[in-house]
């Protein structure tokens, strides 16, 4: 792309609707890269860019505003248009909503550059009169050749032939002679599960004669799509001329009014959580800690466990985040004598409790409340927002040795559960009641004012034992429904140092190195559990996959991942058989996202292998937030080594030949593809303008028990995000829902016949000093609720899944934590 000149390129102002896609905000991010590229200097700060972006794109959902009202307030301060892609079709008025209006407007006007892309494109079509009609095979995360047959300006320095992503099942076809066929598919696309292929020859681009309309089916804005900033800025490079030949004297500094800006979903979205952030943000503690070194013999994985057992293995209420196969940093705590929140969206129920132990667990409910609709200020309440607001009055101050210290110090500890869509979830509706999963709450969150942190490092495996003090100059909370926040943290140095000191102790006079600190298999105390059986039945859910694609091919979604629950029958436990059980799945699934949540009282937990981050947020060298994803999608089931070395060769032959047969499967390619893209689309949501890449796309890791195809997504997150917020931006996790996430998520909601509960959801920690949080997705994992036993699996179903390998698939799942229930 040329370089910039030396003078400011005038710059356009975009309205960009969004037809509740997933990758909306990835046309943004290209829009952003270019008005940029269109100003004469060298760097922008992030708070320059973001500023840049907001005076210069709208976005709009297809439903947010009535059609009068984008007429009359917004398109008089616009220059050009993007239309989203989107779920559904453009001759259904819920799928298209406004666009069939505006771009009608926008054909008789003539007076905005139009770009559609994918449902755009096709409602550009339609608009004309072509005919909108499924395809000969639905396309979805593949790449096809792009011919481009015409000498047209939007592919202006553009090759033939070029790579570009496809996610679409209709197609137009019948296209009148107002409009122009400018780009066709080239070559053959993956036409079933078997990996046949057929030719493709669909129309990929449309330019429409009499005015500046122009259609593209496959998506620019894919990470794996050949020059798409390209064709974007070709398109800025359009409306820039037309503006000079209908002579529309734009001034180049021309932005768009505050009034328009704040009608921008981003905008308004940011508004709101800034607001409660910069209101109630409050430094209440400090962090005390001290360091204990093991050495490099020590065997890290094993070391978790026998730290847990010596520390807390006769704890009721144990609160352990474990990197089980030795690859990241442990977390050993306790929920007794601190404050847990547990949530039940149903009711928008609120309640504080404090478990404390004496003879038996008791508990003493601090503080319960509903949650209202709306605040004084007639900003929306969810439990969202309700616990970014805690976070921010729990923080500890970060002090000079914050940055040597582990991600975790102090801080939250807990999970969202899956049905919390419902508060977070543009466009979400809920269709109707389900049978709720389990008793757990939808929400829990215990804070953790003292812990061990366990981690490896150059100088071996070390420990952090951590305690937070209050702060002397930090007075009492006057909201009654804050004062339990009173009772955090200890009331003195000295009660924190000895509290350090014995624990350092205990730590210092136990031996390692042998297996006599290991919690060794105690048969008499397993709980009696019946074999694992499906909610729904083998036949039941093949037909429900079944009607999953035939959705997938009507163009409602391009992914649906489905899951089903397998449940158990047992014998009511404490907490001492839930941690031998744990202590069995994490040596038959070692993971690095372990986490074993037990409540006494209640007698439930959750007991995770979870192999897949979720989110995570640290800060970098210069004190930046950076945000990390790493979805998984694509997984083939993976035998043990063998014990006997004479038949290690053959068991790595076969090993390596799995691991390329799913790196090269184009349904596994493009189920990862797919969810990367969605990722890419919700981190953009909170990154500073444009600043979102893939430093790893679809690569293999390899678990004991399975492989997968893994990606990481990175982005730059805002100022005034916080911890609470971000995981709210991209929730549910998109590796669980598919894509579109909205559309999906309502479709998943017609196929699974029980709500998910925990599962699916995200399970993590947001510390309280340092900035930073992390997160796995709940998958692997055994949710134990009373006198059942609960395990979820699932997969993402495209047009090329077969039903019986995606049964074969969750049984695989399951297998990887079933034996050692």
């Amino acid at each position: 792309m040329p370089a910039p000149s030396n003078e400011d390129q005038w710059l356009p102002r975009t309205l960009v609707v969004d037809n509740y896609d997933s990758y909306t905000y990835n046309l943004v991010q290209l829009l952003t890269k270019v008005l940029l590229q269109c100003k004469s200097q060298d760097t922008f700060t992030p708070k320059q860019s973001d500023l840049l972006v907001h005076s210069h794109i709208v976005v709009i959902r297809n439903d947010q505003y009535k059609w009068t009202t984008v007429r009359d307030r917004i398109l008089p301060q616009i220059d050009n248009i993007v239309i989203s892609p989107g779920p559904g079709s453009p001759d259904i008025p819920e799928d298209f909503g406004i666009c069939g209006e505006l771009l009608q407007y926008a054909k008789e006007k003539q007076q905005w550059p139009v770009l559609g892309v994918c449902l755009g494109h096709q409602g550009i079509g339609v608009m004309f009169g072509a005919r909108i009609q499924r395809g000969s095979v639905p396309v979805h995360g593949q790449i096809s050749k792009i011919e481009i047959l015409e000498d047209d300006e939007l592919f202006a320095g553009i090759p033939s032939g070029f790579n570009a992503v496809r996610y679409h099942s209709l197609v137009l076809e019948d296209v009148p002679p107002e409009l122009k066929i400018i780009a066709r598919a080239q070559g053959s696309v993956v036409c079933n599960s078997n990996g046949d292929e057929m030719p493709s020859r669909e129309i990929m681009a449309v330019r429409s004669n009499d005015g500046p309309l122009w259609g593209v089916q496959f998506h620019p804005e894919s990470v794996c799509s050949e020059h798409g900033l390209r064709i974007v800025k070709n398109f800025i490079d359009i409306t820039s001329k037309r503006c000079v030949y209908i002579a529309c004297n734009k001034d180049k500094e021309a932005r768009l009014s505050m009034e328009v800006a704040n009608m921008s979903v981003l905008v308004q979205d940011r508004l709101m959580w800034t607001q409660r952030n910069q209101t109630n943000s409050q430094q209440r503690f400090e962090l005390l800690s001290r360091k204990v070194l093991f050495g490099d013999s020590i065997d890290s994985a094993k070391l978790g466990e026998q730290l847990f057992t010596l520390i807390h293995g006769k704890d009721s209420m144990p609160v352990w985040l474990d990197s089980s196969d030795g690859s990241g940093m442990s977390v050993l705590a306790s929920a007794l004598d601190t404050a847990t929140i547990q949530y039940h969206r149903t009711q928008r129920q609120v309640t504080v409790q404090q478990y404390f132990q004496s003879e038996q667990i008791g508990s003493t409910c601090t503080y319960s409340a509903v949650l209202p609709a709306h605040d004084e200020n007639g900003i929306a309440v969810s439990f969202w927002t309700w616990m970014q607001q805690i976070v921010d009055q729990t923080r500890a101050v970060d002090s000079t040795q914050s940055k040597q210290l582990p991600g975790f110090q102090c801080g939250w500890i807990g999970y969202f559960g899956y049905e919390l869509k419902s508060e977070c979830l543009a466009g979400y509706h809920q269709s109707g009641a389900k049978p709720d999963n389990a008793s757990l709450p939808d929400a829990q969150m215990t804070f953790v004012d003292r812990c061990i942190v366990l981690q490896t490092g150059d100088e071996g495996a070390h420990a952090y034992v951590m305690a937070l003090v209050k702060r002397s100059d930090i007075g009492s909370s006057e909201d009654n429904c804050c004062c339990w926040l009173d009772s955090l943290g200890f009331d003195s140095r000295s009660e924190a140092r000895k509290w350090i000191s014995d624990k350092v102790r205990a730590i210092e006079q136990a031996d390692f190195t042998s297996s006599s600190t290991a919690l060794q298999q105690n048969h008499n105390n397993r709980p009696a559990i019946k074999a694992l059986q499906p909610t729904v039945q083998r036949s039941a859910y093949l037909q429900a996959i079944g009607q999953a694609q035939k959705l997938i091919t009507a163009g409602e979604s391009y992914e649906i991942c489905l899951t089903n629950e397998f449940q158990a029958r047992v014998d009511p436990m404490n907490a001492s058989q839930a941690q031998e059980m744990y202590r069995r799945m994490r040596q038959h699934s070692p993971a690095p996202y372990g986490a074993f949540i037990w409540i006494g009282g209640q007698q439930s937990g959750v007991l995770s292998c979870s192999p897949e981050r979720f989110l995570r947020i640290q800060r970098d060298a210069d004190g930046h937030a950076v945000a990390e994803m790493k979805p998984i999608k694509g997984t083939c089931r993976r035998q043990p080594p063998p014990l006997e070395e004479s038949a290690y060769a053959a068991w790595k032959a076969d090993d390596d030949h799995r691991q390329q047969v799913l790196k090269e499967s184009v349904k596994e390619r493009a189920e990862n593809l797919m969810i990367v893209d969605l990722v890419r689309h919700d981190l953009n949501a909170i990154a500073w303008g444009g600043q979102v890449d893939v430093p790893r796309l679809i690569a293999i890791e390899s678990f004991r028990r399975v492989h997968q195809l893994v990606s990481t997504i990175r982005a730059r997150v805002r100022e005034h995000v916080g911890a609470v917020a971000a995981v709210a931006h991209c929730f549910p996790p998109g590796s669980m829902t598919g894509a579109p996430k909205p559309r999906s998520v309502q479709l998943i909601e017609s196929l699974e016949v029980r709500e998910r509960g925990v599962y699916s959801g995200v399970l993590g920690y947001i510390s309280a000093a340092g900035g930073c949080s992390d997160w796995s997705v709940v998958i692997r994992t055994a949710v134990v609720d009373n006198e059942r036993v609960r395990v979820g699996a699932g997969g993402a179903l495209t047009f090329l899944s077969q039903p019986a390998a995606e049964w074969n698939e969750i049984e695989t799942k399951v297998h990887s934590i079933a034996p050692a229930l």
